[in-house]
């Protein structure tokens, strides 16, 4: 079970800049292009990446005259190294630190093997001085592509010196260089000159003709200056080895004990909770600026902290590791410049800020952070960890009742951002935009979230024996459960608006929250039934949606449609992430995106809570759960996987040791098995296993 589990991935995705941040360490992000990577920088330009890049540069394979990635696959596709095979040829990529790109080529070609390095940049994209354009030359055995008199440089070193280089910056003639060869005369050094808003490109072709077996190693290196790109090219050439032999080792740690499926599951699907879980892998970041622990960076392009994504993240990551998960939560609590979390960056700036001056984080029902934390409590019973985040889960709704209260209570929000709801037509008219003061308004989901919250603190004060906070916290649960009692009509749950006194006409998922955490009782459930039911799987795009329809599905006793809803949205987004084709009219196969349209246009690329299939797979349809040193399962799976004969596999992680868990469909239920026992069980009926340690 050790190590990156091999399978046939999509031959697209991204590797991993951990440093990259935002403001304090903006290294760009490393994307597939052809058989190669590219630097984007500052992001990549579409959603959270802006509208435009300063510059992309990289290096990509051609055989035989085919730089492009039909037929080719990727058995192995982690956040730290992608391996493509096409045909005969095997290349391989990682990254040497966030500057130095390294592949290695191995195989047979018939013709030709083509190395291209490109270099593209937009003159004056930074707002800065002094760009005039690039300039490409060879010195020495090294190509370097450097701005004049201005901008980052790039050395291209390949460890055959025979291959003939040419220089163009025509990206036209590069094509035809790579597709037919080179001609019999080369260009020498060459300059792009542009003005500010041009666009200039510089190309490298280094070519090695004739049928012949190739073991070669192409470093591309980048520093501010040509001086700085040759150091850190050297640095590479002398331990881009051992480089990869860390990046290895961590890919096996990590997948030593981390989800794993096997047996007959759908083969998109098997891949799919391999992207999302790489993915999840990417939003962890190392301590810098104002954030002293690991922080959640919520998508890789322009990383920040937001309270909602980060509990999400932190969910879907406990599957994996629940002890990173739950370090990742309290730096996003501890290390937050204010009490409410609000949404910042590594320098301590903030990025949602109200239309009032408001300093703004996601509410408490954004994300469900105490859902999140409730779950990973039970899966990694950890007593100093909740010692030191329970002040801080105090602090943050003390602030809110302190903030969004009103003289009798009634909860609202500052904004529809603060909702994570942006510019929804719950919050009415927003002619601000999404910073419009939506205060009016008292959200069903938000009491429902604090009473959920404040008794689970009532359990975590007990636990820690902080005796003399239990019956505070159970008194606001029981306050703010009043209060959401208080906003059912009797036919559903609406929000309040507090200048009438009267019910909105806005229905919306999220308004079967107080179904979803528990809080619904027999009438008001039986009430939502019908709704429950209606729910349609195509109009769950986002995951916070989902996840509200889901439970309140399984609070009801509706596991049909709990299987239904979770069935589709993993079969959705695991088809859009194991794409074998890349359009620029949808995201990047090879990663999971902000959500799940079914016009596959996804949002931002390599988004963590784009990741949720982990919960829907791990946690609704093979319904497992940690709790006590129990593993509790309720095997739920979709009508078109119960079929008898069929073995579905998973491996689950308990405290840093697999747990292999077998679903077998019968006629009528399912035989599951947990570290060689079998319980026959009815679909959506809960077994429990003892497990040791």
């Amino acid at each position: 079970m050790e190590g990156f589990p091999l399978d046939d991935y999509t031959p697209h995705g991204y590797l991993d800049i951990p440093a990259h941040t935002r403001r304090l360490t903006p290294h760009g992000v490393v994307r597939s292009h052809d058989l190669g990577f590219r630097w984007h920088f500052p992001a990549y330009a579409r959603a959270y990446g802006g509208r435009r890049e300063v510059y992309r540069a990289g290096v990509r394979i051609a055989v035989d005259g085919a730089s492009a990635v039909a037929g080719a696959t990727a058995p192995y596709h982690s956040k730290d190294l992608v391996e493509f095979r096409s045909g005969a040829l095997t290349v391989e990529f990682h990254l040497a630190g966030p500057d130095v790109l390294v592949a290695r080529v191995r195989g047979r070609v018939g013709e030709r093997l083509t190395v291209r390095a490109d270099y593209t940049r937009q003159i004056g994209a930074d707002l800065g001085w002094g760009e005039s354009g690039l300039v490409g030359r060879r010195d020495g055995d090294v190509v370097l592509l450097q701005g004049f008199e201005d901008g980052e440089a790039f050395a291209l070193w390949v460890s055959d010196p025979g291959g003939m280089v040419a220089v163009t910056t025509d990206a036209g003639a590069a094509d035809r260089w790579t597709a037919a060869g080179l001609p019999l005369s080369v260009p020498g050094p060459v300059t792009a000159l542009g003005e500010k808003g041009d666009r200039v490109d510089l190309s490298a072709v280094v070519e090695f003709a004739g049928a012949r077996e190739h073991d070669l190693t192409v470093l591309l290196a980048r520093g501010r200056t040509a001086a700085e790109a040759r150091e850190q090219l050297a640095a590479a050439r002398d331990g881009h080895r051992t480089v990869r032999a860390a990046l290895v080792e961590e890919d096996r740690r990590f997948w030593a004990t981390a989800p794993r499926l096997s047996g007959d599951w759908p083969a998109h699907w098997r891949r799919g909770l391999v992207y999302d879980l790489e993915t999840l892998r990417m939003m962890v970041k190392p301590p810098v600026g104002i954030y002293r622990l690991p922080w959640d960076a919520m998508q890789i392009q322009a990383p920040r902290v937001v309270l909602g994504e980060a509990a999400i993240d932190a969910l879907l990551l406990g599957y994996a590791d629940p002890a990173l998960a739950q370090r990742l939560l309290l730096g996003t609590f501890a290390d937050a410049p204010e009490p409410q979390v609000p949404c910042s960056r590594e320098d301590g700036s903030f990025n949602m800020v109200a239309a009032d001056g408001s300093v703004c984080g996601t509410g408490p029902q954004w994300g469900y952070p105490w859902l999140v934390l409730g779950h990973l409590w039970d899966a990694n019973p950890d007593r100093d960890w909740l010692e030191r985040i329970y002040p801080h889960l105090g602090a943050y709704l003390d602030w809110w009742l302190a903030h969004r209260a009103d003289a009798d209570g009634w909860l609202g929000h500052a904004c529809s951002w603060e909702s994570g709801q942006d510019l929804s037509p719950r919050f009415g008219d927003q002619p601000l935009g999404g910073g419009h003061p939506t205060y009016h308004l008292r959200p069903v989901d938000l009491h429902a979230a604090v009473a959920h919250a404040a008794r689970t603190m009532a359990r975590f004060a007990w636990i820690l024996g902080r005796d003399r906070d239990v019956p505070g916290w159970n008194a606001l649960a029981d306050r703010y459960t009043d209060n959401t009692a208080k906003l059912f009509t009797g036919t559903r749950y609406a929000d309040v608006d507090a200048g009438t006194g009267t019910p909105t006409e806005v229905d919306d998922v999220m308004l079967l929250a107080p179904l979803a955490l528990g809080l619904a009782g027999p009438a008001e459930t039986d009430a939502l039934r019908a709704a429950v039911r209606a729910t349609d799987p195509a109009d769950l795009v986002w995951p916070m949606f989902a996840w509200t329809a889901v439970d309140a599905a399984r609070a009801a006793g509706e596991h049909g449609t709990a299987a239904t809803v979770a069935a589709d949205i993993v079969d959705r987004a695991y088809r859009f992430w194991d794409a074998r084709t890349a359009d620029d009219e949808r995201t990047l196969p090879g990663i999971a995106c902000e959500y799940w349209p079914l016009s596959g246009r996804c949002g931002g690329e390599g988004y963590g809570w784009g990741a949720f299939g982990v919960h829907l797979l791990l946690g609704v349809l093979v319904g497992a759960r940690f709790v006590d040193g129990k593993l509790l399962v309720r095997p739920n799976l979709p009508p078109e996987l119960r079929v008898p004969g069929r073995s579905y596999e998973v491996s689950l992680n308990h405290r840093g040791r697999p747990v292999p868990v077998t679903l077998r469909p019968r006629a009528d239920g399912c035989d599951v098995e947990v570290a060689g026992r079998s319980v026959a069980l009815a679909w959506a009926q809960e077994g429990s296993w003892e497990l040791d340690g």
